[in-house]
C-alpha cells in the first residue's frame, strides 16, 4: 500500500461577525484587508503537514467497516481562529460526521500543534479572524 497526502490550499475563508471597540478587540473580525497566512506560505504549510501528520497511525486505527464507510479519500474541513498574535485556537473539523474518527483525531492533533501564522489585518492592525482550511488524505493500494 502506498499512502499519499495532499493538502488542499483552496483558501476558503469563513469569518464571523465583528464589533468595533475602543479597548482591545477580542471579537472575530469578518471583513479583513489581508487574510491569515501560514508563515512561509503554502509550501511551508504543506511541509508542516507532511512532517507532522501520521496518516498510517490513523489508517491502522480504522477498522474495515470504517474504511468502507469513509473511503480511501477523506477531506477534513478545518475551521479555526487565528488570533492577533498569530496563534491558532478554537480548532474544529466541521465535517467530522463524514470522516473516520481516526482521521478527525489526527487532523485536530496536527492543527493544535501548528506554529503561529501571520494574522489577518484590518486597517494595518492584526485582528482575530476565523479561517477555513482543507486537509485531504488519500490511501491508494497499488498492489
Amino acid at each position: 500500500m502506498r499512502l499519499f497526502f495532499i493538502p488542499i490550499l483552496a483558501l476558503l475563508v469563513s469569518f464571523a461577525t465583528a464589533q468595533e471597540k475602543a479597548k482591545v478587540d477580542t471579537s472575530i473580525v469578518k471583513d479583513v484587508d489581508r487574510i491569515p497566512e501560514f508563515n512561509g506560505g503554502s509550501r511551508s504549510w504543506q511541509q508542516f503537514l507532511t512532517n507532522n501528520i501520521k496518516l498510517m497511525d490513523a489508517i491502522e486505527m480504522m477498522d474495515s467497516t470504517q474504511y468502507a464507510d469513509f473511503g480511501a479519500k477523506q477531506t477534513a474541513i478545518m475551521e479555526f481562529t487565528v488570533c492577533e498574535d498569530g496563534s491558532v485556537c478554537d480548532v474544529d473539523v466541521i465535517n467530522k460526521n463524514k470522516l473516520s474518527p481516526a482521521f478527525v483525531e489526527e487532523t485536530l492533533r496536527v492543527m493544535k500543534k501548528s506554529p503561529k501564522w501571520k494574522p489577518a489585518l484590518k486597517n494595518d492592525k492584526p485582528v482575530r479572524t476565523r479561517f477555513r482550511q482543507h486537509i485531504t488524505a488519500v490511501l491508494i493500494d497499488d498492489l
